[in-house]
């Protein structure tokens, strides 16, 4: 099963797209990693494994265009399914395997897991009470297997002011082509938050520069 990984970053935390990638790598499945830099000062990686695109541009939509760019690059390696991964995020090891066994026994086109909440510094707060596939799911979660490749097109299908919630509109519009979806709810990553509203559900002071949001639908990839 040839598995890739598609993570776009712009400016990104050489630490945490670090952690990323070591994730990636540390899977309990193999997994190709396609990093693609939106323009920015491409990253140096250690012992980077997988596929680095580098473009001359940043897109300014929250990395959808450099996530199809990405899912083209593992078509052309013949991959049989494709996920995705921020760079401010990570993988737990069985986060793939589970994904794709759970894909795989449903007879599913694309499937996405839960997450768990993580402080800025990494450690871990609840699981998330946002992402639960009805009808939020995040990009981080997402598996997608070849039957319905045709449909990543939906990353750049919609305009510049929801292209932060292109995830969520990008599962329904799988759904609404007919794709088979379905949700896990095993929350294999680990998502790295600066939405004060996550912080008051815990109950833990927010950092400095929590971000104040009415509608967590969407999530910025920067």
């Amino acid at each position: 099963m040839n598995i890739c990984v598609v993570t776009p970053y712009f400016r990104a935390d050489p630490a945490w797209l670090q952690q990323a990638h070591d994730s990636v790598k540390g899977q309990s499945i193999p997994a190709h990693h396609i990093l693609v830099c939106d323009g920015s000062e491409p990253a140096q990686i250690a012992d980077f494994q997988g596929t680095h695109i580098i473009l001359q541009r940043n897109y300014q939509d929250y990395g959808n265009t450099p996530r199809l760019i990405g899912s083209f690059r593992a078509v052309t390696r013949d991959a049989d399914a494709i996920a995705f991964l921020d760079a401010d995020n990570w993988y737990h090891p069985f986060h793939l395997e589970g994904l794709l066994r759970f894909a795989q026994e449903r007879g599913l086109d694309a499937c996405a897991s839960a997450r768990m909440l993580h402080r800025l510094d990494g450690s871990p707060m609840m699981k998330c009470p946002h992402v639960t596939g009805r009808p939020h799911i995040d990009t981080s979660c997402l598996l997608v297997m070849k039957p319905a490749f045709r449909h990543l097109i939906g990353w750049t299908l919609f305009p510049q002011a929801v292209a932060a919630d292109t995830d969520n509109r990008l599962w329904q519009y799988m759904r609404g082509a007919g794709a088979r979806l379905d949700f896990l709810d095993n929350p294999t990553v680990a998502y790295r938050t600066r939405h004060r509203i996550h912080y008051d559900l815990a109950g833990l002071p927010p950092p400095p520069e929590a971000v104040v949001r009415s509608d967590l639908s969407g999530e910025h990839y920067r």
